[in-house]
């Protein structure tokens, strides 16, 4: 076999892994992208915790993911917190699925957003969502990456036997 094609057949195969660790029970991609939002809106914190979070809706119009985080600061501060975003209600009818999981018959996106009581504005919004999405994105391919090229390190092992 042409070491291109096994190349590629590696990437490939590092690719499934990588997308294959996304499925199993993990938290909604609504609360996970809230938090990253939170987390880049405290600039200079030295570490977030998680203290609680509640969903909850306002058919048929929205949702809301609401989190409250003790955040230490990088001079050893440390106080508490709370964020919302605020989700737009987009599916067309109720399914199974809408009913078992509410959250998601709304936008992955949040269209609002508070932090600590203090609505963000728009530009604010849409910045850190940009840069939310950006951050998220590069993960991915960082993580595709590392499983490539360890995947790539075991075919060249073999290669070489």
């Amino acid at each position: 076999m042409h070491k291109q094609t096994i190349f590629h057949m590696a990437l490939l195969g590092a690719a499934l892994v990588a997308l294959g660790g996304c499925s199993g029970p993990t938290e909604d991609v609504r609360v996970t992208f809230c938090k990253g939002l939170t987390e880049s809106l405290n600039p200079g914190s030295k570490s977030i915790e998680w203290t609680g979070g509640e969903n909850s809706f306002k058919y048929p119009e929205y949702a809301v993911t609401a989190l409250v985080y003790a955040v230490e600061g990088s001079d050893g501060t440390r106080r508490t917190g709370r964020s919302s975003c605020y989700y737009e209600y987009e599916a067309l009818d109720d399914t199974a699925q809408t009913l078992a999981d509410p959250l998601s018959a709304h936008a992955t996106l949040p269209f609002a957003m508070t932090l600590d009581g203090r609505m963000l504005s728009d530009a604010e919004l849409v910045a850190a969502r940009s840069a939310e999405q950006k951050r998220q994105g590069m993960a991915i391919v960082n993580a595709i990456g590392k499983e490539a090229g360890a995947l790539a390190e075991q075919v060249r092992a073999g290669i070489g036997q």
